[in-house]
Formats: structure tokens, sequence, C-alpha cells
């Protein structure tokens, strides 16, 4: 991957985490713990988020009389393929 001299606009979002994360970090006592948590906290709450939409979708298979184990065959063989 190449690095360019490039300047990327950093969403605020972004910042303001980074910012809470590093006063948090100044006055903790255990500082790999925090780390820890936080990157617990981000990684766990990013799945849920990116799993919300497909629980919905299966959620509403299940009530239209789908049976997951044939959604999951077919699944299966459009990763394979």
């Amino acid at each position: 991957m190449a690095v360019t001299n490039a300047t990327h606009a950093t969403d605020p979002l972004v910042e303001q985490a980074a910012m809470l994360l590093a006063k948090a970090m100044v006055t903790s006592r255990d500082r790999e713990l925090l780390w820890e948590r936080f990157r617990e906290l981000v990684v766990g709450t990013a799945a849920e988020l990116e799993e919300a939409p497909v629980r919905a979708a299966v959620d509403e298979m299940e009530r239209q009389g789908w049976k997951l184990d044939v959604v999951a065959r077919v699944v299966q063989q459009r990763l394979r393929e």
C-alpha cells in the first residue's frame, strides 16, 4: 500500500472519539485495561450494527415460513461460487 501526501478529511466523530480516549488514557491508572475495554466496545458495537439488518431480514424470513437450514444451504452455495 503506497503512502501519499494527500490530505484526507477526518470524520469529526472520529476526532472526538480519539480525543476522549486520549484524555481517559492520560488519567487512567491502567491504560491496558482501558484500551482493551474500549476496543471490545468498539468491535462489539460495530458487529451489532453490521448484523442488525441481517438479523431483521432473517426474522422476516422466519415469519414468512422460510426454513433457515435451506437459507443457510443456499448462502453456503453462493459463497463457494
